[in-house]
């Protein structure tokens, strides 16, 4: 099992990510509590005055739903707050359907109890799945992806839990290149090498004889030397989803549906 633990302290890409999820959050309770400030001095203090004691835990429930419905209203408007819109984040769908008021008031549950919304971020980093999720957000089916011009670095990230490793293919398995597997019993047929042999590969290469795996079980990405995602040529630049042709000469976004 995976999970962003796992991977946090060695991927720039999730450390980048987080750190502006955490400035994001800074610059939103900063908005939030200016309000909630005025509110509590101003009313609190002139119709509650030494009754502070009985009306605390109104204080907690009426600060959580301020916080809810602020992160609630804006996800609605414009997929995310205005900390996340300053630092280029926003919050779609890992199904690539349109966020719905379902969603976003499910994947904002602990904001209601805003003292432990670190739980939710660490239960989602302990868990197997989309390291950029909190735990709500896998309910949910969420997630916060960048949306500048370096998306592409965190595609990464979504292919964990959607793309399975690099298939095992047992030399013979599969017929001649661009040939189809055969039934299982039927004789398969042989290639002769050319004069002088096939030229040797490295162990675990590909040789004439076995051919690729079926389209679509590779990743799509590839990484360079040093472990880093190599920038792909097809990109979504709102969203960072993978552009697919859709016939008629434009490419489409498979995540949020834009048409290029």
């Amino acid at each position: 099992m995976v999970t962003g633990f796992n991977i946090l302290g060695s991927n720039k890409a999730l450390q980048e990510h987080w750190i502006k999820r955490f400035f994001a959050a800074i610059i939103d309770f900063a908005i939030i509590w200016i309000p909630l400030f005025i509110i509590h001095q101003f009313i609190f203090f002139s119709f509650f005055l030494g009754w502070g004691w009985a009306f605390g835990w109104f204080w907690w429930l009426f600060d959580g739903i301020f916080i809810f419905l602020y992160f609630v209203i804006l996800e609605m408007v414009m997929q995310g707050s205005i900390g996340k819109k300053i630092v280029n984040l926003q919050v779609v769908t890992t199904t690539g359907q349109p966020l719905g008021i379902g969603a976003i008031v499910m994947r904002s549950f602990f904001k209601l109890l805003f003292p432990f919304l670190w739980l939710d971020v660490l239960l989602g980093l302990v868990t197997e799945g989309d390291p950029r999720q909190r735990f709500m957000d896998r309910i949910a089916n969420t997630v916060v992806v960048r949306n500048d011009a370096q998306a592409y670095v965190e595609e990464q990230f979504r292919q964990m839990q959607h793309i399975p490793p690099h298939p095992t293919v047992a030399p013979g398995a599969w017929g001649q290149p661009g040939q189809q597997q055969a039934p299982p019993g039927s004789q398969q047929p042989t290639t002769q090498p050319p004069p002088g042999g096939w030229p040797s590969g490295p162990q675990g290469a590909w040789q004439p004889g076995q051919g690729q795996p079926p389209q679509g079980q590779w990743p799509q990405h590839q990484w360079d030397e040093k472990g880093q995602l190599k920038p792909p040529t097809k990109f979504c630049s709102s969203c960072g989803g993978e552009l697919q042709p859709r016939g008629d000469g434009k490419m489409t976004c498979v995540r949020c549906g834009l048409v290029y």
